[in-house]
């Protein structure tokens, strides 16, 4: 993991000095201490850290709400260390985001290492993600282009071959994806569609 990054250390103890200073040993440029029990994602969002720090005894409900909000918007990797041994409660804490559950392992010897780990960890999920992502709007992008290539080859009788030809035009014309093209088309018809409807109903 890269050295100078910034931790959000959110904790349940008396005193954070002792995870502050391993922090601080293993490349922590600042380290912000929050409380459990403060608006976690108004401090993510205040200070924007490269890595939450979570040293608590139990994991709450309110903790899992919040970082399953921020996993979805704004994903960070997330080492918790943490008392707590129960199945479900490590189970959730992983849907919620948290990247590594560290039990009983707070040795700040152990920190750099275990905080690596989960950045890489973090990193390669994140590249897996936006690789589907990718792969999902291709396909959205493929199937919308197929309906309004076949909505083209039924109301104006092209064959498929000109259809997509016409639709590469016009893309190329107005500066535009094929696929923003074929949208507008299916939204075309689809209107046109409604209205006639509408006529035939009156």
């Amino acid at each position: 993991m890269r050295s100078n990054f910034e931790v959000l250390l959110v904790t349940d103890e008396s005193s954070a000095d002792e995870m502050h200073a391993g922090l601080i040993m293993s490349g922590a440029k600042k380290v912000h201490v929050a409380s459990v029990s403060e608006n976690i994602l108004k401090l993510m969002n205040e200070f924007s850290p490269d890595l939450i720090v979570l040293d608590i005894k139990k994991p709450t409900a309110m903790l899992f709400e919040q970082f399953s909000f921020a996993n979805e918007y704004c994903p960070k990797p997330i080492v918790c260390f943490s008392e707590e041994r129960d199945t479900k409660i490590i189970e959730k804490s992983v849907k919620a985001g948290v990247t590594a559950y560290i039990v009983e392992g707070k040795d700040v010897k152990r920190l750099k290492p275990i905080l690596d780990v989960a950045m890489m960890r973090f990193n390669e999920c994140q590249a897996v993600k936006k690789e589907l992502a990718q792969v999902k709007d291709k396909l959205s992008q493929r199937a919308v282009i197929e309906k309004a290539k076949g909505l083209l080859v039924q109301y104006k009788h092209m064959t498929e071959d000109v259809a997509y030809s016409t639709m590469r035009k016009m893309a190329m014309d107005q500066g535009k994806k094929i696929a923003d093209i074929a949208t507008e088309i299916c939204n075309v018809i689809a209107a046109l569609e409604e209205n006639a409807l509408k006529e035939k109903v009156q």
